[in-house]
């Protein structure tokens, strides 16, 4: 077993990569960061995390099913389930069967989920204009560009 500081030494030795390690870095900081932001302006809506991005991806994606959203959620059958049963309990969805398999069931939004969307809105503006403050639109292009393409790399893989 190599100790701290002959791991050390060894990484000294490598090629730098700190600025793609900074990168990296500050691109998952951020994504933290707006979790818990629109966790906690959320949470005074008694609305989790869960919930509002199923929302989110139903609103994307209206008429998705039930496993179809698990899978985008990286959730487990089961647990996206629960998370659709209080969005539906809440009367925000509603789950119906797919005219083609009564046993797929299709997820679509009900109009009383329209006041949650407007207060995700707003507070999407809020953090537009604070966290973008200096950003012109040439510069958020760009970055734009840049992410894409390392997503594009990534090809959906995180391994």
């Amino acid at each position: 077993m190599k100790t701290v500081a002959e791991f050390r030494a060894y990484e000294r030795r490598l090629p730098r990569y700190i600025d793609h390690e900074e990168l990296l870095y500050t691109m998952h900081e951020l994504s933290r960061l707006i979790s818990v932001h629109f966790d906690k302006v959320m949470a005074r809506h008694q609305l989790t995390h869960s919930q509002w991005w199923a929302l989110m991806h139903i609103f994307e994606q209206e008429g998705v099913t039930q496993t179809e959203l698990a899978v985008i959620m990286q959730l487990g059958r089961a647990s996206a389930g629960g998370v659709l049963e209080r969005l539906e309990a809440k009367g925000w969805i509603e789950r119906r069967a797919d005219p083609k398999d009564n046993r797929v069931r299709r997820v679509y939004l009900c109009d009383a989920a329209v006041p949650v969307f407007e207060l995700m809105n707003e507070e999407g503006q809020r953090v537009f204009k604070t966290w973008l403050k200096g950003v012109g639109p040439d510069k958020e292009e760009e970055a734009l560009k840049v992410l894409r393409l390392i997503r594009a790399n990534a090809g959906g893989h995180t391994d």
